[in-house]
């Protein structure tokens, strides 16, 4: 079955189209929404964005259109989205909306205004630990919750992959808002430095990621600061890259860039913050560094796992090798999201104890869709084996 799907983002601080993320690079939110329309449109659904775009403009198959040229929503099913500005819902209550399922994507753990108000069917959190925050904070029923990644473009990495780039294990690259923890990354490269001199820091991003105003910082010797670039050239810079720096305070929703380090083969070196423990396992496919990142002693034990696999090049190898088995390229999730609006439209559908087993956490049923298993009562994902997604 095909769907007429209509993504709605009332978010005004970026202007962007389906280009902006390839050609000039932005945030995480924005990237996810424009690939998740272009995989869709793949699988052949018709794909409407409402959004914050200069004009209107059929790209890759996608009906971008202005959000003040748009009073009235019309397909099969909606999706609400704000990933930055507001974080407001509430101007979805001005339209006329005539949809056979509506559905909100949250990004983050901030509660978007008008979310009580603006009546959905189910939330789509990017993590457990979205959904947890969801559940427990803003009150949301747990059995309207699920739980789908945000994916990679495997397209993006394949193009890079035959451009054939030399990696450098001595690269470190960190690509994300310097909040993230830029000053650690730099702390850490300090740290290697006295080691080794030919470790080197690459960074990308930068306020521009949010809307922000372009900003350099001081100079640091062993740092090169690209600022904002589009994903195809950044999928080129990763794959040259031996380790992508990622130790934060901030509780992560879910970490884009964490899913494309890893499968551009960098080893991810983060902290155990929010959704960065279901996505790494630690010592397995990328480093779990526990402590305050600004810390001396979480610095140091980062530099020390760093040299010590930068050192041992099998090690290395079978570590990078793991992490590029992640399974969660947006194509796949993509067949995920209809999969699961038609367990929600067509109840016969909607099969019981589909997946192999009740859910571990709290015994109830669950889906079985391609990127793993999906609990109906307390929406907990667990992922299947990564050799059987991919």
């Amino acid at each position: 079955m095909t769907y007429h799907v209509v993504f709605y983002c009332p978010d005004r601080h970026i202007e962007y189209d389906g280009r902006t993320p390839d050609r000039v690079g932005v945030g995480g939110g924005i990237t996810a929404r424009v690939r998740m329309a272009r995989a869709l449109r793949r699988l052949g659904h018709r794909v409407t964005m409402v959004v914050n775009c200069p004009r209107a403009a059929t790209i890759d198959g996608v009906d971008y259109r202005p959000l003040d040229a748009v009073h009235r929503l019309e397909g099969d099913v909606l999706v609400a989205n704000t990933s930055g500005g507001a974080l407001d819902l509430s101007p979805l209550l001005e339209l006329e909306c005539d949809v056979r399922l509506r559905l909100v994507w949250s990004h983050g753990t901030v509660k978007p205004g008008g979310l009580d108000r603006i009546g959905y069917e189910a939330l789509y959190a990017v993590s457990n630990f979205v959904a947890e925050v969801a559940a427990r904070e803003w009150e949301v029923p747990r059995d309207r919750l699920f739980v789908v990644y945000n994916g990679f473009e495997e397209r993006t990495f394949a193009r890079a992959e035959r451009r054939r780039p030399l990696r450098d294990p001595y690269r470190l690259v960190y690509f994300s808002h310097p909040s993230k923890g830029l000053a650690a990354a730099i702390g850490i490269l300090r740290r290697l430095r006295q080691v080794d001199p030919r470790f080197e820091l690459h960074v990308y991003g930068g306020p521009r990621l949010w809307g922000g105003a372009e900003a350099r910082g001081e100079a640091v010797e062993g740092m090169d600061d690209h600022g904002l670039i589009g994903q195809r050239p950044l999928a080129v810079e990763l794959m040259r890259s031996g380790f992508s720096m990622n130790l934060q305070t901030r509780r992560e929703p879910f970490g884009m860039t964490v899913v494309e380090a890893m499968r551009a083969g960098c080893v991810v070196v983060a902290s155990p913050v929010g959704a960065y423990p279901e996505i790494i396992r630690d010592g397995v496919d990328g480093f779990l560094i526990a402590g305050d990142p600004d810390s001396e002693a979480a610095q140091q034990a980062a530099a020390e796992r760093i040299v010590s696999l930068a050192a041992d090049a099998s090690a290395m190898d079978s570590m990078r090798r793991r992490a590029q088995a992640t399974p969660w390229d947006t194509d796949t999730l993509a067949r995920v999201w209809t999969a699961h609006w038609a367990s929600l439209l067509d109840s016969s559908r909607r099969p019981v104890n589909a997946a192999p087993g009740p859910c571990p956490r709290c015994g109830g049923d669950r889906l079985s869709l391609v990127d793993g298993y999906h609990c109906l009562r307390c929406s907990f994902y667990s992922k299947r084996a990564a050799e059987a997604v991919r």
